[in-house]
């Protein structure tokens, strides 16, 4: 959808977050998880958007490793491709918006690697990519940084993704909000070495909260290369309320987005006239 064909928020947008375990190096079966449990949230919730963690195509990286890496690089997909076909046809088959994380394969250069998230529509085709523009620690051997801040414009509201280690970076989700996103998607792998699992359902609100936009984050479960994932995903409403928590269990989180709260929050602070750019120059300035 362009941006003169940008529609208001959907008065209320059912989204569902499927915090789950991934198989390393198993689309297939990834895939098959994938179809069932957005079967399962049209079911039970008749969801229009499901969210999945970073890197659901075929899991997390380990430590530099040259065979972990050939088989990494094996792995990956370009877009479009395989995985964004079998999502297409699942987002056709039931009717929903899908966005989940995928290890992408550079469109020119050969083993080159993007950590990439993609948008699905209903219609079964790409309807936004965003690859990760913060690139942390052992990722910065399999993955190369991108540099847009796209938003998408779409029937249920306007969306902004975020993968991870992004969305510890309130520049990034500000400069979402000023360009239109309702609701920010931030797709999470995030391992239990690295941060207590509080830390997750306390960011998620806080995003929430000084862009009075709804959150949604969704973090993965299991094992992957000696690193465990806890989970904790959560979604926040425009004044940072969790309306929806999980632990680490298997599971499908559930919220109602009503276009009315946000609006009304946004009425009440209005944090974005009250915004002082004449003061933040530091921000844009290199170290």
């Amino acid at each position: 959808m362009k941006m003169e064909d940008k529609k208001p928020m959907k008065e209320k947008v059912v989204v569902a977050a499927v915090q789950m375990d991934i198989t390393l190096f198993d689309m297939a079966a990834n895939l098959n998880y994938i179809e069932n449990a957005v079967k399962r949230s049209k079911e039970e919730q008749n969801a229009d958007l499901v969210v999945f963690p970073e890197l659901c195509s075929i899991g997390y990286i380990r430590e530099r490793n040259k065979a972990f890496g050939h088989d990494y690089v094996m792995g990956a997909d370009k877009i479009p491709g395989e995985f964004t076909e079998a999502l297409g046809e699942i987002a056709r088959k039931y009717d929903v918006y899908i966005i989940s994380g995928m290890t992408e394969a550079h469109p020119q250069i050969p083993a080159t690697l993007y950590n990439s998230a993609v948008l699905i529509d209903p219609k079964g085709e790409v309807a936004g990519v965003h690859r990760k523009v913060h690139i942390p620690g052992y990722e910065k051997h399999y993955f190369i940084p991108a540099n847009t801040t796209d938003v998408f414009h779409t029937e249920i509201g306007t969306i902004g993704i975020g993968i991870c280690y992004d969305n510890q970076f309130a520049e990034l989700t500000r400069t979402y909000a000023l360009k239109g996103a309702e609701i920010l998607v931030m797709l999470w792998n995030m391992p239990r070495f690295s941060n207590q699992p509080g830390i997750l359902h306390r960011l998620t609100s806080t995003r929430a909260f000084e862009n009075r936009f709804y959150a949604v984050s969704c973090n993965r479960i299991g094992e992957n290369s000696g690193m465990e994932f806890f989970g904790h995903s959560a979604i926040a409403d425009p004044l940072g309320e969790l309306i929806a928590t999980a632990e680490e269990e298997e599971t499908i989180l559930y919220a109602t987005l009503e276009r009315s709260m946000l609006l009304t929050e946004r009425a009440q602070m209005p944090v974005f006239r009250d915004r002082r750019p004449d003061l933040y120059g530091e921000l844009v300035k290199p170290l």
